[in-house]
């Protein structure tokens, strides 16, 4: 079993970019256009972030502690009108 790992990052640091992701996920899936656009622009940046400082690991026992789920994380549905 591998042990989470972080690279680069304390655990606060990234248990603050996971709590960002979910609210960037709320404003592309629930926002108005502006808040859509702000987040698509943000969302590429703190994924590199997240996925070049944990391993898989890391960060399902980042979901876990946190109480996220794949649902938190996930987008409903691409934007065609940006």
């Amino acid at each position: 079993m591998t042990k989470p790992d972080f690279r680069g990052l304390h655990q606060l640091d990234t248990a603050i970019l996971l709590q960002k992701l979910i609210i960037l996920n709320g404003m592309v899936n629930y926002g108005t256009d502006a808040e859509r656009k702000k987040a698509l622009k943000e969302l590429p940046g703190l994924e590199a972030v997240i996925k070049e400082s944990l391993n898989t690991a890391a960060f399902n026992q980042a979901k876990y502690e946190l109480n996220i789920t794949d649902q938190d994380l996930a987008y409903t549905e691409p934007l065609q009108s940006l």
